[in-house]
């Protein structure tokens, strides 16, 4: 065990003597420091976070009422047939063999255009687009 320990002390000594890093004034610590606060200003702008904020509640806001608007649907069409032992005679649609194919090709079709464009957004190409939207 000792002799693995005197290894890797040797072989940080080495490191330590090969790589030299330059000293850095007190210019470049002032510009981290002057860098970081500017970027915590941007963050903390009350303007800027409140927009986001409206935004993305509007948004859940507008999801969770399209959910609430499907449960209850479901909850009444279902529902009633079940526990009441009302028959609501809703007649499905009849879909063809070759219809359900052309149903299934389009489906595909566009379930890989969106997944790719998702892809997308997280390259930097991606990212540019997004910033300049937002």
């Amino acid at each position: 065990m000792t002799r693995k320990l005197d290894i890797e002390a040797n072989l940080d000594r080495s490191l330590a003597n090969q790589v030299k890093a330059p000293r850095l004034d007190r210019r470049f610590d002032a510009a981290v420091w002057a860098r970081i606060e500017a970027v915590e200003q941007r963050a903390t702008n009350p303007v800027q976070v409140r927009s986001k904020a409206l935004s993305s509640a509007r948004w859940l806001f507008v999801i969770n009422v399209i959910g609430v608007a499907i449960a209850a649907v479901l909850v009444v069409v279902f529902g009633l047939k079940s526990f009441s032992g009302v028959s609501m005679n809703l007649p499905m649609p009849e879909v063809s063999a070759a219809t359900g194919a052309e149903i299934l090709k389009f489906a595909a079709q566009a379930v890989t255009i969106v997944s790719l464009v998702f892809g997308l957004l997280f390259t930097p190409i991606g990212r540019r687009l997004r910033a300049e939207l937002t």
